[in-house]
Formats: structure tokens, C-alpha cells, sequence
């Protein structure tokens, strides 16, 4: 073997080294970039999970709330309706009272004899 035979054999060797060590880093630049980018995209569908699970829970609460209000406004109108159907039948009294009450005094104005005058009508009886 002569000497540039040698040189070559030896400058051979170190380039293949230095291709070897370039290549391996390269490698390793490539795959720790992957790695961040497989965490990246592991964090976006972990987030992107989270955050429908939540929309889920949202939409069921506002769905239960819905039907809370739903139950409780059903309630109320048949309250009301029940207040309505005892406000028309106090005003009835009322208006049946006022009306036995003006007969009474027209007849006392005419001094009428105690025996004469009306009973009460049915609608207030009870109340007297």
C-alpha cells in the first residue's frame, strides 16, 4: 500500500464518521421533532376531548334546566288558573252580598216588617 493509497483510505474512513455522525443526528433532530409534534397532536385531541365532554355536560344541564323551567311554569299557570277560578267566585259573592245588602236597606228604608224581609241568596249562605 502506498501512501496516497493510505490518505485515501483513511480520508475515506473519516468522511464515513463524520456522514455517520451528521446522519445520526439528523435522525435524532427529525425524531425528537416528531415526538413534539405526537405530543402536540396528543395535547390538541386531549383538549378537543375535554372540551366536548363539556359541551355534552353544558347542553345536558341546560336541557335539565330547560325542563326544570318547563315543570315550574306548568305549575304556575295552573296556579293561576286555580287563583282565577276562586277570584270569579269571591267576585260572584261579592256581587250577590252587594246586591242582598241594597235590597235589605231599600227595604228597611221602607220599614219593613222583620218577618218580610228576603233571606239571603243561596251564593253567599254559607258565608253568613
Amino acid at each position: 500500500m502506498t501512501w496516497g493509497e493510505g490518505l485515501v483510505t483513511i480520508l475515506g474512513a473519516a468522511i464515513l464518521v463524520v456522514g455517520t455522525w451528521i446522519t445520526a443526528r439528523f435522525s435524532r433532530k427529525t425524531g425528537e421533532e416528531a415526538n413534539e409534534t405526537a405530543a402536540s397532536q396528543a395535547r390538541t385531541a386531549d383538549w378537543a376531548a375535554f372540551m366536548a365532554e363539556q359541551r355534552e355536560w353544558t347542553e345536558r344541564q341546560l336541557k335539565e334546566q330547560d325542563e326544570r323551567t318547563e315543570q315550574q311554569l306548568a305549575e304556575r299557570d295552573r296556579r293561576i288558573d286555580r287563583l282565577e277560578e276562586r277570584l270569579n267566585l269571591v267576585e260572584a259573592k261579592y256581587k250577590a252580598a252587594i246586591a242582598y245588602i241594597r235590597r235589605i236597606v231599600r227595604q228597611l228604608q221602607r220599614h219593613v216588617d222583620p218577618e218580610d224581609i228576603e233571606t239571603p241568596p243561596p251564593e253567599i249562605s254559607p258565608d253568613l
